[in-house]
């Protein structure tokens, strides 16, 4: 009835062993691709939630080696990368946001803005210099990140 020459019988093999082949691939995508694929998701959540928590375990460590008596901040990425670009202006800056200066503590920003009370505000950057305990290496140090509006 159906005579098939042996070129023939080898590409009909051929093709049932590529589609049996497929369909294996096709199950265990099906079945093991979806497990491996939350585990990954999973991986990457906890790395992500290790990343926000950084900050927190670096302050406990630098709080347990230092007499420091406050602690560190702790910031999301999105809060740090806010905190890096952002400029604070000096005549309406809190406390808390001179404090995010590097170098600036509680004592130097409160004699900041007793500075920017008396003297109704500052004009320039370079003004910061006539406040007690900012001299030209920790203006250099935060100039970029500082504006006078």
């Amino acid at each position: 009835m159906l005579a098939f020459s042996a070129q023939e019988k080898r590409f009909v093999l051929l093709l049932l062993v590529s589609f049996l082949v497929g369909c294996a691939v096709n199950f265990y995508r099906q079945t093991r691709g979806s497990e491996s694929l939350q585990v990954w998701h999973a991986q990457q959540r906890d790395l992500a939630q290790q990343m926000n928590l950084m900050p927190v375990a670096a302050a406990q460590q630098y709080s347990a080696q230092a007499t420091r008596t406050s602690e560190e901040p702790a910031y999301s990425s999105l809060q740090r990368k806010d905190r890096l670009i952002r400029r604070i202006n000096l005549n309406n800056a809190t406390m808390e946001e001179m404090q995010q200066l590097e170098g600036i503590g509680p004592a130097l920003a409160g004699r900041i803005m007793a500075y920017r009370e008396t003297n109704r505000g500052f004009t320039t950057v370079e003004q910061l210099q006539e406040v007690k305990g900012i001299g030209p290496k920790t203006l250099a140090r935060i100039r970029d990140r500082v504006c006078v509006k």
